[in-house]
C-alpha cells in the first residue's frame, strides 16, 4: 500500500491543450473561467443522467432524461459552448412510458453523441441506442435486437460503428456484455461476465488499444457479495476473470473503473463500514495481476468522501471527491490527482461559485485546450471549467 503524503502547496500540472490563442493557457492552473447553470426549459423535466461530454471543437454535450407534463418520456441532451454559453436542449423522440434510464453517454469518432438507456412499460422492456447532435434533436435510433441483455447499464464506444454494452437480462439471470451496432442495434456477440450481480454497481471500460475491460461490485449483497473484473477480447472471448471480494469484507460496492495509457486496470472501491472511505487497487492489463493498492480518501469532518466517476489523464488520475455532512451542509469539493503508482500526489479545493450545498455528485473531464470542465448533478445541474 503506497503512504506517501499527498501536497496540498500549489497547483499540479495537468494536461494542456492546443497552443492557440483561443486556449486559456496563461491563466494559473485551476483559476474558474466560467460556471453557470444548466437550467431546465418550460414544459419538461430533465435529470441528467451522465457527466460532460466535450466534443473536439470544445462544445459540451451534457445527457439527461426528459420527462413531459403528459408522461412521455424522451432522451435530452444539453449543448454548451466552448465559454458555457448555453445553446439550448435537443429532446429525441417521445414515448408513452412509465420509466427511461440512460445508461451511458459517449461521443463517437463522427462527433456525434450515442446514447444508450431502455423503456419500460408494464413488465417490457424497450432497450435502445440512439445517435445526436446539435443540429438535430436524434439522428437516429435503433432497438437493441440482443438476445439477453435488454437492461443495459454501462456503455462504451471503441473505434467503429459499434458501441459495447454492460448490463442486465429482464428473463435471466447474469451481468452480461454485448457488443451492437450503433445504427441498427444488431448484435455482435453477448458474453456472460457473471452469474449473477443484479443488485451491484457495474462498470465499463476500454483500454488504449480497445481492450474491454468490465466490473461488478457489492458486498454484502442480497444474492451474494461480489467484486469482480473481468476483461474480454473485440470478439467477446473472456481473456481473465479477477475474484476481489476480501474474505469477510465488511459494507462496501464498486465506485468506479478506468484504464491508464500505461497498461493498468484501476478499480476504485467505496466502503461504508467500519469506516467510510474509497481505496484503489492497480491490476495488470495483461492478466489480471495486482500490481498496487492505496487508500485514496477517508471520512472527515466535512462529511464522508463521495466519487462518482474518474478521469484519467495522460500521467495521472483525477478524482473529484466531493463531500456534504448532512443535507444542508455545505457542499466541498476536492480534486486528488493520483499517480499511476497509485500515490495520491496533489489535493486543490474546487469551488463552485454559486453552489455552497447541493448534492456530493460531480464529475470532470478535460475540455479542448485541456481546462477541467466540472459537473455538478443536481435537478438543475452546476457546469463549469477551470484553466488547465
Amino acid at each position: 500500500m503506497t503512504t506517501d503524503a499527498p501536497t496540498t502547496e500549489g497547483p499540479a500540472p495537468t494536461t494542456d491543450g492546443p497552443d492557440d490563442e483561443t486556449c486559456p493557457n496563461s491563466q494559473p492552473t485551476l483559476t474558474p473561467l466560467w460556471s453557470g447553470l444548466v437550467e431546465q426549459e418550460e414544459g419538461a423535466e430533465r435529470l441528467v443522467a451522465g457527466g460532460p461530454l466535450v466534443l473536439s471543437d470544445g462544445r459540451i454535450a451534457v445527457p439527461a432524461t426528459a420527462r413531459l407534463p403528459d408522461s412521455t418520456f424522451g432522451v435530452s441532451v444539453a449543448w454548451v459552448s466552448p465559454d458555457g454559453a448555453p445553446l439550448g436542449w435537443k429532446t429525441g423522440e417521445l414515448q408513452a412510458l412509465e420509466h427511461l434510464e440512460v445508461a451511458g453517454a459517449a461521443v463517437a469518432a463522427d462527433e456525434t453523441v450515442i446514447v444508450s438507456g431502455r423503456g419500460v412499460v408494464g413488465e417490457q422492456q424497450l432497450p435502445f441506442i440512439a445517435r445526436f447532435d446539435a443540429g438535430e434533436p436524434e439522428l437516429s435510433r435503433a432497438v437493441l435486437k440482443t438476445t439477453v441483455l435488454d437492461v443495459p447499464k454501462a456503455l462504451a464506444l471503441p473505434a467503429d460503428d459499434t458501441a459495447v454494452l454492460l448490463g442486465l437480462s429482464s428473463h435471466q439471470d447474469g451481468t452480461w456484455l454485448a457488443r451492437v451496432d450503433i445504427d441498427t442495434g444488431g448484435a455482435l456477440w453477448e458474453l456472460e461476465m457473471l452469474p449473477s450481480g443484479h443488485l451491484a454497481p457495474l462498470s465499463l471500460t476500454l483500454g488504449p488499444s480497445g481492450e474491454i475491460v468490465a466490473a461488478v461490485g457489492m458486498w454484502p449483497n442480497n444474492e451474494a457479495a461480489v467484486m469482480q473484473v473481468i476483461r474480454a477480447d473485440a470478439a467477446g472471448m473472456l481473456l481473465w476473470t479477477r475474484d476481489l471480494l476480501e474474505p469477510n469484507a465488511p459494507s462496501g460496492a464498486l465506485n468506479d473503473l478506468v484504464v491508464t495509457p500505461d497498461g493498468q486496470v484501476v478499480v476504485l472501491q467505496r466502503w461504508f463500514a467500519p469506516e467510510e472511505r474509497i481505496t484503489a487497487i492497480g491490476l495488470s492489463l495483461a492478466d489480471g495481476a495486482t500490481l498496487w493498492e492505496t487508500e485514496v480518501a477517508v471520512a472527515g469532518p466535512d462529511g464522508a468522501p463521495e466519487l462518482v466517476r474518474a478521469h484519467v489523464d495522460a500521467d495521472a488520475l483525477l478524482l473529484p471527491i466531493a463531500r456534504q455532512a448532512a443535507k444542508d451542509a455545505p457542499l466541498s469539493v476536492e480534486l486528488h490527482r493520483m499517480s499511476f503508482a497509485g500515490q495520491v500526489v496533489h489535493i486543490a479545493p474546487l469551488t463552485l461559485a454559486g453552489r455552497e450545498n447541493g448534492r456530493p455528485l460531480v464529475e470532470v473531464t478535460r475540455g479542448r485546450c485541456g481546462e477541467l470542465v466540472v459537473l455538478q448533478k443536481e435537478v438543475v445541474p452546476w457546469l463549469g471549467s477551470f484553466a488547465p
